[in-house]
């Protein structure tokens, strides 16, 4: 294999894994804000996830003033928990590398898409093409009812996502009364 397609197939390896974590980041925001509403009460993930989703949609920059740790760790929890089983499923791979860093970075970028002075200047150009989230494309979610644009690490799945309305072809899967 010539060194142009090994660079070729670990940029598409990478980029894969970073719209995989940007998927699951809809995922998990999706359940956050639909799940969420009347279980904030429940052990770990009501106390730790519903509730602080349920105070980010009445005060959006509230999260922006805590700390990179207190603002991040469950996306580490989670993002890690779900890359330990398929690292050792698949071996390191570079889209799992990608995958998890994206998973780690989601709700940081999240933030930066709310607060832009908090943006680094290395994310700038990302943000620029929409491989990191900016405050236009998140920004539409915080709209009423807070039923699109669930993806929060790049700003490019929403808009497809959206239009072929999966989020509430999700809902129709789901039985009556999940859904408060």
């Amino acid at each position: 294999m010539d060194l142009a397609l090994s660079i070729a197939a670990v940029a598409a390896q990478l980029l894969a894994g970073w719209l995989l974590a940007d998927f699951l980041s809809g995922l998990l925001h999706w359940a956050e804000d639909r799940l969420g509403p009347g279980r904030e009460h429940w052990p770990l993930i009501g106390r730790h996830v519903f509730a602080p989703n349920l105070l980010h949609h009445k005060r959006p920059l509230d999260f922006t003033r805590t700390s990179f740790v207190v603002r991040n760790w469950t996306t580490w929890a989670g993002a890690s928990a779900l890359a330990l089983p398929l690292l050792l499923a698949f071996g390191p791979q570079w889209w799992l590398a990608s995958a998890w860093l994206g998973g780690m970075m989601a709700n940081e970028v999240h933030a930066w898409a709310h607060k832009p002075e908090m943006t680094p200047e290395w994310a700038k150009p990302f943000q620029n093409i929409g491989l990191i989230s900016y405050r236009w494309a998140h920004g539409v979610h915080h709209l009423w009812p807070h039923d699109r644009r669930y993806c929060v690490l790049t700003a490019w799945l929403n808009p497809l996502l959206d239009r072929v309305r999966f989020w509430r072809g999700l809902e129709r899967l789901l039985p009556k009364g999940v859904i408060r």
